[in-house]
């Protein structure tokens, strides 16, 4: 099993730089990966939690990120894909994994922020379709020299696309949400799983769910990773579960958070990502620091 860190650049901090700081801690650490968030406008729960400081973007800081370490795996959890266009989104993703030497982890999903949707100009009943066609686009776009690609939402051919990913076929794809539609889309596309705040019960349950589905669909489901974004609570209170595979939140004592840790990994787990709800360095370097001397070094 691998750790995580979430970069917060979706918590207002007032100097960016630091996030590229969090990173490079991050990585001395040993920790595997970094994650960064999106959102484009301050809608609904954003605007209530930031008010008026910043969200910076997610692709940008990772970028600065990727110049600044040497190994550390790069992630988003989640883009929202409906938010995107394909040949823009595929050309920055594609550099980024070359700039960075072949480093990228491309989490995505559709979001559940309807006001964000509307005020985008993007019909939010459609967004699972056009996910799907996106995804398809995407594919076409990284592995021909010439994408012929047709979809109910994009249409692409006759024209050359570069550059292509590092990795190949493609950064791998994780998709974000733990829906039908989810597993279903996974089944079709994905490379693994990508959810946050499920406990270790029902990891299993949609793990098993995945392969099923993705075997069903004349995929091989031994490559697929399964991933978790969870938050870290040092305030020592206990976790009030006494069941740990019902838990959703690492808390408590090391022994308490090795213990959910390793529950979720039972489940079947590659990598779980923690973060803190906060932009502050100190905050975030402390507790880097905290989790992988303690909790972490149980494992």
């Amino acid at each position: 099993m691998k750790a995580g860190w979430g970069i917060p650049n979706n918590w207002g901090g007032d100097d960016p730089k630091e996030l590229i700081d969090i990173a490079v801690k991050a990585e001395a650490l040993g920790f595997g990966s970094v994650w960064v968030r999106e959102h484009l406008f301050h809608a609904s729960y954003v605007a209530d939690r930031l008010h008026d400081r910043p969200y910076y973007d997610a692709l940008t800081v990772l970028i600065a990120i990727g110049q600044a370490t040497e190994a550390i795996r790069l992630g988003t959890s989640v883009l929202v894909l409906p938010w995107h266009d394909p040949p823009r989104l595929g050309k920055m993703i594609a550099t980024l994994d070359q700039l960075s030497g072949g480093r990228v982890d491309m989490g995505i999903g559709v979001a559940m922020t309807e006001d964000e949707f509307e005020n985008l100009g993007v019909d939010f009943k459609t967004r699972g379709k056009r996910t799907d066609d996106f995804l398809g686009a995407l594919q076409a776009l990284w592995t021909q020299d010439i994408p012929d690609y047709a979809g109910d939402f994009y249409r692409y051919s006759g024209q050359r696309f570069s550059p292509k990913p590092k990795q190949q076929p493609y950064p791998p794809i994780l998709v974000g949400g733990y829906s039908k539609a989810a597993f279903r889309r996974i089944a079709r596309f994905g490379d693994g799983w990508h959810t946050l705040r499920q406990s270790p019960k029902q990891v299993a349950a949609g793990v098993a769910e995945i392969v099923r589905l993705t075997e069903d669909a004349g995929r091989g489901a031994s490559g697929l990773r399964h991933s978790i974004t969870l938050p870290l609570d040092y305030s020592g209170k206990k976790d009030p579960d006494p069941s740990v595979v019902d838990r959703t939140i690492l808390r408590g004592s090391d022994d308490d958070m090795a213990e959910t840790i390793n529950a979720y990994r039972d489940a079947g787990l590659d990598e779980i990502i923690v973060s803190v709800n906060t932009a502050d360095l100190t905050e975030n370097t402390e507790t880097m620091t905290r989790f992988m001397e303690g909790a972490w070094a149980k494992i």
